[in-house]
Order: structure tokens, then C-alpha cells, then sequence
């Protein structure tokens, strides 16, 4: 890799029926040479569409038809990189007092096991990290369950703990507003029978029990390593809105306090979080906390594939915001 050199434009002509397979093999060894130099590549292929349209869905990676796009693909990813560095140099990037030791035996434990996070463990990393998020007690039997929502006070909810089960609302893994023990027992006994009988696989390490939580506007937070540009934070509407403004706001990790702000900003529709007709403001400064403290997080743990908050509820100022659900993908 030669100092001088930023990036590359790659361009590669070829016959899919005689030179596919190969070609593929090459792609595959360009996009390794990016990550170790850490040097973008901009990739043209001249070939026919079906084998376009199969390295779009496949190669997890930009391809260009196009020499023009290429060109500016590069330029752009050039620019944003200078303006990215300015920013750094002169804004501060906070970094938070977390007990990374405790994040990283959670991580390592669910890396070994061949897993992703399971709620618990989800609700443990968020605490490591200083983000709110909902408190849950796990239950293992009808009567545990009971006894959580006893301790916590009805109404509450419940949700499946499984490796198997990720997104619990799609596949009947939730039962919102619970109101009585007799509620939480037919609860149990029903997901139960449903997840036993549409998941015959899945392990079912038992039931998280939370309080159901209500009031404050919904948004979705999180980040992901991305394969051009590592570490991103977003955040986006949740509720409702997702359908009316179906938008996010994305930052390269680290962020800056200024940095978390706009991405709110951003959002259409961040009137009604300033507040409107007469309603109390959003506190949209936890909200940049919690996606502060989600880019330190996922700059410190490079294995953390995805992390959702969905959703993170936010009350009105001062009362701060609360991740009601969290999800944790580690790179496999």
C-alpha cells in the first residue's frame, strides 16, 4: 500500500457465462485488500444484468455500471472523509465513564456460545453503558413469572428470552398490558404453546417481565458496523410515524455532542418533538446522549454487528428517555 495513494477506481469487463465465477473470486479479494489497507475501492463491473443484479444482492458491497458514478463515488467518500477530520480536530468527542469490563464479558460470552444477545444480557450492556433502558425480571416458570409482575406492580409485559427469537413482536413473542396474575398466567401458558408450536427449535430460556410503560413519543435508535465506513450511529421514528416519515438520520462513529443534535434536527417532523400546540418539548438532549453513548459503544466493540433500540420512548423535558426493547447482533 503506498502512502500517496487515498483510493482506487477499479474496472472489470467480463462474460458471466465464461468468466462469473472467477470474477466473483476476484471481487472477493479486492474487497478483503479495502479492509486491510483501509483504502476505499471503487468498483466498475461491464457485464450483463443478471450478473449485476446477482453481485447487488450478494456481494454486500457498492458496485457501479456507470464510469462517472464510480468516479464520484470516490470523490464523495473523499470529501466526506476531509470534512469528517475537521470536524475531529476541532470538536470535542465525549467519552463516558461505562464499565467496559462488564460489556465485554457479556460480549465474549455470547461470541463463545455462537449467539447474539439475549434480552437480559441486551439490558445488562445498556446499563454498562449508561443507557436507560426499562428494568425486566427474567422468569423460567408460570409462578416466577407471577412473582416478577407482583414485584413490579401491574400493568406489565412480557417477553420471550431466546437465541432463536429475535424480532419477538413479529412472531407473537410479546404481551403488552398484563394486568392481573391470572393475566400473566394464561399469558405464559399461550406464548408459550404458540412460540413451542411455530418455533420447534428454538430454546426458550423462559420470559422477561417489565412494566408497561406509556406516555412519550417513540423514535428508534441504534447503529451498525458498516463495511465501507466501520462504525454508524442512526436514529429514526418509531410508532406511528415510522409510516408517515419512514426516515433515518446516520452519523460515522465517533460522534460529537454537535454532531447528535443535528441528526435529531434532521428528522422531518422534529417539530413535534420540539413541541407543538400547546405540548411539552421532547427531551431531545437524552436523546443525544443515548446516541453518544451508543457510538462510543460500538467503537469500543467492533464485534457489536447491530444494536436497535425499538423503541426508545422520550418524555418531555426533563424527564429523559427509555429504551423499552433492545436488540444486539455480533458479527459472525
Amino acid at each position: 500500500a503506498q502512502p500517496e495513494v487515498d483510493g482506487l477506481v477499479f474496472l472489470h469487463t467480463y462474460n458471466a457465462a465464461m468468466e462469473g465465477q472467477k470474477s466473483r473470486e476476484l471481487f472477493a479479494q479486492i474487497i478483503e485488500l479495502s479492509k486491510k489497507y483501509d483504502k476505499p475501492i471503487a468498483l466498475y463491473v461491464s457485464t450483463e444484468d443478471t450478473e449485476v443484479n446477482y453481485l447487488k444482492r450478494n456481494l454486500n458491497y457498492p458496485v457501479f455500471t456507470q464510469i462517472v458514478e464510480t468516479v464520484r463515488a470516490l470523490k464523495i467518500n473523499r470529501a466526506y472523509y476531509l470534512e469528517k477530520e475537521r470536524r475531529r480536530q476541532s470538536e470535542e468527542i465525549p467519552v463516558f465513564q461505562v464499565n467496559k469490563d462488564l460489556a465485554s464479558s457479556l460480549l465474549k460470552r455470547a461470541y463463545q456460545e455462537k449467539r447474539d444477545l439475549l434480552l437480559p444480557e441486551t439490558g445488562e450492556l445498556l446499563q454498562a453503558y449508561g443507557i436507560p433502558m426499562v428494568r425486566g425480571l427474567p422468569a423460567r416458570t408460570q409462578e416466577e413469572a407471577v412473582q416478577a409482575a407482583q414485584e413490579i406492580g401491574f400493568p406489565v409485559v412480557m417477553k420471550v428470552i431466546s437465541k432463536e427469537i429475535s424480532h419477538k413482536s413479529d412472531v407473537g413473542g410479546v404481551q403488552l398490558n398484563l394486568r392481573s396474575s391470572e393475566g400473566v398466567r394464561g399469558a405464559y401458558e399461550d406464548m408459550l404453546a404458540r412460540l413451542r408450536r411455530n418455533f420447534p427449535g428454538a430454546k426458550i430460556e423462559g420470559m422477561l417481565i417489565q412494566p408497561m410503560i406509556t406516555g412519550g413519543r417513540e423514535l428508534i435508535v441504534g447503529g451498525r458496523q458498516d463495511e465501507q465506513f466501520g462504525p454508524v450511529v442512526l436514529v429514526g421514528w418509531g410508532g406511528i410515524f415510522v409510516e408517515i416519515f419512514g426516515e433515518f438520520s446516520v452519523r460515522v462513529a465517533p460522534i460529537s455532542r454537535r454532531e447528535a443534535k443535528e441528526m435529531i434536527e434532521e428528522l422531518r417532523g422534529a417539530a413535534i418533538l420540539r413541541g407543538l400546540r400547546g405540548d411539552k418539548p421532547s427531551d431531545m438532549e437524552a436523546v443525544a446522549e443515548v446516541l453518544l453513548r451508543i457510538s462510543q459503544l460500538l467503537t469500543d466493540f467492533p464485534e457489536i454487528q447491530e444494536i436497535d433500540l425499538n423503541p426508545l420512548r422520550v418524555f418531555a423535558v426533563p424527564e429523559g428517555c427509555l429504551a423499552l426493547d433492545g436488540r444486539v447482533i455480533l458479527k459472525k
